[in-house]
């Protein structure tokens, strides 16, 4: 695996995922490839699923800055909100930030997968761990104790 900070894994990962928008190839493959490549391309201490999901998420919000200042093609004149009515306007705006977070959750668990596909084939598997043990190690407290002041009794005065 290449040894990528997160960053520019997740960097190199949108730009695939912008290429391959530019190339009318993937759909929903090219969500799981730009995870799969987020995740490739970190550090193995790094890499999880975690990364493939940020990546994918991080493509959705390009795409939705994009869409937003791109006009649709419509065939016909719409009505000015004010003939509609404000309420038609703020229900769009409601219906806009519905899409980014539905938007945003389906790419982000299509980017965590393709992340978890790339975490179990590349990732060694064989690192040894450390046996977590059972027991719990008792805490040793030890107290200050002052000194005990000798004190004459009786029997040793007479």
């Amino acid at each position: 695996m290449p040894n990528f900070d997160v960053e520019l894994a997740i960097f190199f990962s949108i730009i695939l995922g912008l290429i391959l928008e530019f190339i009318n190839f993937g759909g929903i493959f090219a969500l799981v490839l730009v995870g799969f490549a987020a995740v490739y391309l970190t550090h193995d201490e790094d890499a999880n699923y975690k990364v493939g999901a940020m990546a994918a998420a991080a493509l959705c919000l390009i795409y939705f800055g994009i869409s937003i200042f791109a006009a649709p093609n419509i065939p016909y004149q719409l009505p000015s909100p004010l003939v509609i009515g404000l309420n038609y306007a703020f229900e769009g705006l409601f219906t806009l930030i519905l899409g980014l977070c539905v938007g945003l959750l389906i790419y982000g668990l299509m980017g965590a997968i393709g992340g978890y596909f790339a975490d179990k084939l590349f990732k060694l598997q064989d690192k040894p761990k450390r046996p977590k043990s059972q027991k719990r190690r008792e805490k040793i407290v030890k107290r200050k104790t002052k000194p005990r002041k000798r004190t004459l009794h009786r029997k040793n005065l007479q």
